[in-house]
This record gives C-alpha cells, sequence and structure tokens, in this order.
C-alpha cells in the first residue's frame, strides 16, 4: 500500500506519490513523475473509467492522444478523459516533471507499483509488450489500464483467461510483491 512520499524508480524515471487513495476515500490519487528523456515509447493505452488530469512544472511533455499529438511546455495543464487512447513521454533533452491526479484512484496505486517494480526486475519488457504476466495484468487491472491491442477487448479478456492458469502455474501473479531479503545463516562457533 502506496504511502504519501514512497518513490518508485524505473531507470531514470521517479514516480513519488503525492496523495494517496487512502487519504482521499478512493476519490483520486496524486503522484509526481520525474521522465528523462524518452528511450522507448510507452504503449498506447487507455483507461475506460478514470480522468487524469497533468500539470507540467518542468520539462517538455509529448502526448499523443486519439492519435493526434500534442506538444506541452512548461505550465501546461491538460487532462486526458476516459476511455481515449493516449501514451506520453518525454522528447528532452532535459528533464519533465509532472503532477498527475488520477480521479476515481481505483487501484492505481497498485497498477504504478506493479508495472514500474516488474519492468525494473525485467519480468515485463520497458516498452510494456506482453510476457506470460500479462494476461494476469490485464484481468487484474481492466478497470485501471487496458494497453491497445489491435483486437476487440473481449476477445483479449478471452485470450487472458485461457492465459492466466499457465502463468498463475508457472508462478506469476497480478501484482507485484518486492523480492525480500532473506537473512544470511550465520555459522554457529
Amino acid at each position: 500500500m502506496a504511502r504519501p512520499g514512497d518513490t518508485l524508480r524505473l531507470g531514470k524515471d521517479t514516480l513519488t506519490f503525492l496523495t494517496t487513495a487512502a487519504e482521499t476515500d478512493g476519490a483520486y490519487v496524486e503522484v509526481a513523475v520525474e521522465y528523462a528523456p524518452a528511450v522507448i515509447k510507452p504503449p498506447q493505452h487507455y483507461h475506460p473509467r478514470q480522468t487524469e488530469h497533468m500539470r507540467l512544472e518542468s520539462g517538455r511533455l509529448h502526448l499523443q492522444l486519439d492519435g493526434t499529438l500534442h506538444e506541452y511546455d512548461q505550465g501546461a495543464d491538460f487532462h486526458i478523459p476516459p476511455g481515449a487512447v493516449h501514451s506520453m513521454w518525454n522528447p528532452g533533452p532535459e528533464t519533465t516533471r509532472v503532477i498527475w491526479r488520477t480521479t476515481p484512484a481505483y487501484q492505481t496505486e497498485t497498477v504504478f507499483e506493479t508495472l514500474w517494480g516488474l519492468t525494473n526486475e525485467g519480468r515485463l519488457r520497458p516498452d510494456g509488450t506482453p510476457r506470460l504476466q500479462m494476461p494476469l495484468l490485464a484481468l487484474a487491472f481492466r478497470d485501471e489500464y487496458r494497453v491497445v491491442t489491435g483486437r476487440p477487448f473481449p476477445l483479449d479478456m478471452g485470450l487472458c483467461l485461457l492465459l492466466a492458469p499457465l502463468g498463475l502455474a508457472c508462478g506469476y501473479r497480478p501484482t507485484y510483491r518486492p523480492p525480500q531479503d532473506t537473512p544470511r545463516l550465520q555459522p554457529t562457533t
């Protein structure tokens, strides 16, 4: 469970929780994200019932929104409505800082923790393309985050339902749990 001040890292990018769902009774979650210039553009995706509000504090941000490229500079304020297909990235050359509010919160904190954590461990590719874990994520977070595959959503969910048992049998889970430090046994003398 995220707490205000918790920070996630993904390469040179950071995401810091400012206001959590617990603090707002689920009304929203707000984070500050610092993006290094993008090496890989994130996958096109949408949020079926959530609005994202962005306030660009520094740098530049490119937003591909429903097929149209929008370019924003420091001070820009914009929103992404529910269901709008989008992808955003820092075109460079400097770091971009954005304050990002997602309304309502749903499980957005867990989505961030899971996607960033799994990508950091190499269990998801940085561009978000699937590995065997993706069907479990797609099912668990279907209300928060849907990657655009070019197939109808019901077909994607059907494929995920077929592949999920295989993912579970291979030890994958729909949420991220950081590796636990195990204490080393000390020889007794």
